[in-house]
């Protein structure tokens, strides 16, 4: 397999324990977190979410999973997606700084613009979060469907592997 980030999900779905659905409230739920306002500690908050859910849940969250859809806003990313929130966030409280996307570009920056911005960038990002759940559980559930099919496919081809062996063997 190509992508070794994903080797961590395909052992955890293969195992016994595994249940359907898992994968998609595990992305949703990292989306979620992935998505409030909490750059830099996004999987760390995920990783720390999901041992406390495993803890007292029988539904298990998959980790690797939560991690990955934390990273929907990265710093790369954070720049615009923090001025997006803040133009949102603006419309439910009244806004006195004048911001432009370079504010935001760092968090240097945005920790002096502090309690000015905090309210609208919090309010803003509400939106995304409750939006993420949804889609989370949609590409999660696609996923799934992916893995299904193609745990299906290696079956059928050890079955025909099988019968060819059996036949090489007469």
């Amino acid at each position: 397999m190509k992508f070794r980030i994903l080797r961590p999900i395909l052992r955890i779905w293969r195992d016994k324990g595994y249940r359907p659905g898992t994968l998609g409230i595990s992305l949703a739920s990292g989306m979620f977190i992935g998505f409030s306002p909490t750059v830099g500690l996004q999987m760390l908050i995920c990783i720390v979410v999901g041992f406390l859910w495993n803890r007292i849940s029988n539904l298990r969250l998959n980790l690797p999973a939560m991690v990955i859809g934390s990273m929907v806003v990265n710093p790369i990313t954070m720049g615009p997606t923090y001025y997006l929130y803040y133009n949102i966030g603006c419309l439910s409280v009244s806004c006195h700084v004048d911001m432009s996307v370079d504010r935001f570009a760092n968090l240097g920056s945005i920790a002096e613009l502090g309690s000015t911005i905090l309210w609208a960038v919090l309010l803003g990002s509400i939106p995304f979060m409750l939006a993420s759940i949804p889609l989370g559980l949609y590409l999660g559930r696609k996923f799934e469907v992916f893995l299904e099919s193609r745990k299906l496919k290696r079956k059928q081809r050890r079955g025909r592997h099988k019968i060819g062996l059996a036949a090489a063997n007469k």
